[in-house]
């Protein structure tokens, strides 16, 4: 799903006094859904709640092939308010929400972008606040406050020392869900889509290619923006995607478009060349600290644990993880050593460990 590069885009971002200036539809609200029929009304009531006004809004529910009545119940809320736009959009199921959402990117006729899965919800002040945020910053991304439901609120760290919020620094990467406002023209000059191929961490080489071509990042933390939840599957209703059983090959062939993205990006030369390396770095100690210690620990026998520290090894062979240039910490070195040992038992206390320790 990679295209070539396109030069970073010189432009002067247009300055805004505040939410209500200017007319139409400020934001393209995307959902997607799959046998949401039982959640969906939750978020669409959200929308319709919203300060900004929904004249400012328009909805995009774009559905994964659904069994159960989501279809229907996202259609009763067309004339439920004074919409910017409200379309349904129905295309066959694929099992994952890449398709749903580069048809969002397609479409949308808003001046931002903001990607909702049908069974999260949004605090009422979301929209507002983000817009704000990304007219006072001119900013390509605004990442609003998660709060997690039932699981871990992927939160953006702080930078450390002096350095502005809005530089790429490495807690950026701590929030790699797509669930964000966007510039819409900025996202479709990105020289990446969603790869609707992949069936696990479609957001990771998104997101990764939208933190490293952007100027700006603004970041709201005073406000609760975006409420990311984890339900107990019911019937017709999928296992969330993190937590089934997948093959450790298709869990992580995310990371080829990830690393991809990053290396043509470092043979573009120049600042970007610089971040995309310190990016490398930054996500490697990530994957190692966070994700492949969390994928290991829900495994459930010693077989599918070392089949994936097979498959991580490999990638970690394959770019980098292993020079001398990888600048790894010592717990994502910790978890490198234990996925070459081959030890079922080893690999799985090491995860817990470095677990603990991060929680810690």
């Amino acid at each position: 799903m990679l295209r070539s590069l396109l030069p970073r885009m010189l432009r002067t971002p247009a300055r805004f006094t505040g939410v209500a200036s200017g007319s139409g539809v400020k934001v393209t609200v995307g959902i997607t859904s799959h046998n949401e029929a039982e959640r969906i009304g939750r978020c669409l009531d959200s929308v319709l709640a919203q300060t900004l006004g929904a004249e400012h809004i328009e909805v995009l529910v774009v559905d994964d092939g659904s069994k159960d009545s989501t279809v229907t119940v996202a259609r009763s809320y067309a004339g439920k308010a004074g919409w910017g736009g409200f379309h349904v959009i129905q295309h066959r199921g694929t099992g994952s929400p890449s398709k749903g959402r580069n048809t969002v990117l397609d479409a949308a006729t808003g001046e931002y972008v903001f990607f909702v899965d049908a069974d999260d919800y949004l605090g009422p002040e979301a929209l507002e606040a983000m817009l704000r945020a990304a007219r006072k910053q001119a900013a390509d991304i605004v990442i609003g406050r998660y709060v997690g439901v039932n699981r871990s609120a992927p939160n953006v760290l702080e930078p450390r020392g002096k350095q502005p919020a809005q530089d790429y620094h490495s807690g950026w990467l701590n929030s790699l869900h797509v669930q964000k406002l966007f510039r819409t023209e900025y996202l479709r000059a990105l020289p990446y889509r969603f790869n609707e191929s992949l069936i696990y961490a479609s957001d990771h080489p998104f997101m990764i290619a939208a933190f490293l071509h952007t100027d700006s990042v603004a970041l709201v933390d005073d406000v609760d923006c975006y409420f990311i939840t984890l339900e107990e599957p019911d019937a017709g209703h999928r296992v969330h995607v993190s937590r089934a059983q997948i093959a450790a090959s298709q869990q992580l062939r995310f990371l080829h478009d990830c690393f991809g993205i990053m290396a043509l990006a470092r043979g573009q030369g120049g600042d970007l060349a610089k971040r995309a390396g310190r990016m490398r770095a930054d996500y490697w100690n990530r994957l190692l600290k966070l994700h492949v210690p969390i994928l290991i620990l829900r495994k459930d026998d010693d077989a599918a644990v070392v089949e994936l520290a097979e498959q991580a090894l490999a990638m970690a062979e394959m770019y980098g993880a292993r020079t001398s240039r990888a600048r790894l910490v010592e717990d994502a070195s910790r978890v490198l050593v234990s996925l070459d040992s081959g030890d079922a038992e080893l690999i799985r206390q090491t995860a817990q460990d470095v677990r603990d320790a991060v929680a810690g």
